[in-house]
């Protein structure tokens, strides 16, 4: 059998998708729900409190970065559940015996804990801001839909980087898109390394690990009296956007390890055995 072979990963991808419909359509209802409240009570609830539409905005704004947080915090919970299905013996063995390569069956993984994840969180939050938004002049309200700013802030401002004249800046601004993205991997290649090395309690164990690492590290650098004081990226009015060339060194050790913690995570996969640690897939 190769390695990888896109057919077969298709439909090994197409298979887990179906088993687990269930599963996803309870996900995207737990999301709907939580985000469509957590938007009423942050625009509607205190109306005797507050009056006037641009504190209504600014309300909306705020249910608006609520729901960013939460999508950040699903991308994680759903890192570490990339291999929920090995805690139960049963479905581990079943799910070893699957005739597909390790490499399609991780990749599968991959996928549905990340882009499959994304997707549902954002079409929650897509229908639970729409229906708010279509349910405000009931309340007395203006229109305002929270989606066009939820787009805006977190994809980047492709427009804005082809009309500009100065090159300097798009390159510094491309300088914070590569930091930012290998931030958001790195965290999220340790989420999801902690999801195949944990069986149990993954995102709970995960981030007390890392945070434990962090005091650690903290520890150290005090103890060895480093002096951080590195402003990796600045603005003033004149200049404008300026990098420290510590960040260019920052971004590929962040690169270097988010392919590392990838493959580790691969690595432990293909280790798991039908009978594992209790805490363990080792």
């Amino acid at each position: 059998m190769k390695n990888f072979d896109f057919h077969r990963f298709a439909l090994t991808f197409k298979s887990q998708l179906l088993m687990g419909r269930n599963f996803w359509l309870r996900l995207f209802l737990i999301f709907f729900l939580v985000l469509f409240f957590m938007e009423m009570l942050m625009t509607e609830v205190g109306e005797v409190i507050y009056n006037g539409q641009d504190i209504y905005k600014m309300r909306v704004d705020n249910a608006v970065n609520f729901s960013i947080t939460f999508f950040v915090f699903s991308m994680l919970f759903g890192a570490t559940g990339i291999f929920s299905v090995l805690k139960d013996t049963r479905k581990r063995i079943a799910y070893l015996m699957f005739p597909a390569s390790n490499l399609e069956k991780y990749i599968s993984c991959w996928v549905m804990s990340t882009v499959v994840v994304a997707i549902v969180t954002f079409v929650a939050f897509f229908c639970a801001d729409t229906i708010r938004t279509l349910m405000a002049p009931a309340f007395g309200r203006e229109m305002i839909w929270g989606v066009p700013s939820f787009l805006s802030q977190i994809t980047p401002d492709i427009h804005g980087l082809v009309t500009t004249t100065n090159t300097d800046q798009v390159c510094h601004w491309w300088d914070v898109f590569f930091l930012v993205t290998g931030c958001v991997l790195f965290f999220h290649s340790l989420y999801m390394l902690g999801g195949t090395a944990f069986r149990r309690q993954q995102f709970l164990m995960t981030t007390l690990f890392i945070v434990l690492c962090f005091i650690i590290i903290v520890n150290v650098l005090h103890h060895i009296d480093f002096e951080g004081n590195i402003n990796l990226l600045s603005y003033d009015e004149q200049n404008g956007l300026q990098v420290h060339p510590a960040t260019y060194v920052i971004m590929v050790c962040l690169y270097l390890l988010t392919c590392f913690n990838y493959w580790l995570s691969y690595r432990i996969f293909c280790r798991v055995q039908a009978i594992n640690n209790k805490w363990l897939n080792v």
